[in-house]
C-alpha cells in the first residue's frame, strides 16, 4: 500500500499545503486512493539544524513512500533518494487538491 504524505498548514484536507517541507506544522498522511489516514504533527519544525531529516524519519516510521510540498531543499531531497521515496511539487493548493493532483498524474516529480 502506497502511503502518501502532503506538508500541510493544518490538520483538514481543506488545509493549504504548507509553504515550507521541513517547517511544515502538519502532515497529513492518505492512502493512494487519497482516502486521509492520519495527521501527524510535525516536532522537526522547530529544530535549529536538521529539521528535514528528523520530519523525513518521522514519515519513514510512518511507512510513507510518496511527498506532496511546494519545494524540498538538498538536504531533504537527498535523503529522499536515499530512503527510496518519491517526491512530487503541491504548492498553491489545498490538501485536497494535492492528493487529487498525485491520484491523477498532473504534479510534476521532484525527486526519484
Amino acid at each position: 500500500m502506497i502511503r502518501i504524505a502532503v506538508a500541510a498548514s493544518g490538520k483538514e484536507e481543506t488545509s493549504k499545503v504548507a509553504d515550507r517541507f521541513a517547517r511544515a506544522p502538519f502532515f497529513i498522511i492518505a492512502d493512494e486512493e487519497g482516502k486521509i489516514l492520519e495527521a501527524v504533527e510535525n516536532d522537526a519544525g522547530a529544530e535549529q539544524h536538521g529539521a528535514a531529516s528528523r520530519a523525513l524519519m518521522t514519515l519513514s516510521q510512518k511507512q510513507v513512500s510518496v511527498l506532496l510540498a511546494p519545494r524540498m531543499g538538498p538536504n531533504a531531497l537527498g535523503f529522499i533518494q536515499q530512503a527510496n521515496m518519491e517526491a512530487y511539487c503541491a504548492e498553491g493548493m489545498t490538501v485536497r487538491q494535492a492528493l487529487d493532483g498525485y491520484k491523477n498524474s498532473s504534479l510534476e516529480k521532484i525527486a526519484k
